[in-house]
């Protein structure tokens, strides 16, 4: 069975608690990524802003100056890398949620999307369900991983 570590993207674009709203949407804009993960200097993840919370922002003039953990989503949900795919499928319906950071003891060590599950049950056309019988990543998932490993959408 498929689990996280086989999808997600392990370069992942984070933001520090002390960046600026305005420097976090140039953070997005620049990376074409639509939320990031704000983690403190141990790596440890402390929060999540998306594109939602900052469109929030946009008839603030004054909040472009504040730090962006005053604005970030604290309750996190978030993933193991060695968690199957088909309870991050389960997370993903049930959560609205586009996206899940992947932790390692602790640590973030990737993200996965709604989008990473998807391509994989359209490109092995196996569906995530417990039942079916046990494969390996195609060459497709392994394939888009380096993809993003290298900074390409």
């Amino acid at each position: 069975m498929f689990t996280v570590k086989d999808l997600m993207t392990s370069e992942v674009v984070t933001a520090d608690p002390d960046d600026t709203v305005a420097e976090v949407i140039a953070l997005m804009v620049r990376h074409r990524v639509n939320g990031l993960p704000v983690v403190d200097m141990p790596g440890r993840l402390i929060g999540i802003v998306t594109d939602y919370d900052l469109l929030d922002l946009m008839d603030d003039p004054e909040a472009a100056s504040s730090p962006i953990y005053l604005h970030m989503t604290r309750e996190i949900q978030t993933v193991d890398e060695e968690d199957e795919l088909s309870d991050v499928a389960r997370l993903f319906r049930r959560l609205p949620v586009r996206r899940l950071p992947v932790l390692r003891d602790g640590r973030l060590v990737g993200i996965i999307s709604r989008r990473d599950v998807l391509c994989c049950v359209a490109e092995t056309h196996v569906y995530l369900h417990p039942a079916s019988p046990p494969f390996s990543a195609p060459q497709f998932c392994r394939s888009q991983l380096r993809r993003r490993e290298h900074g390409r959408p």
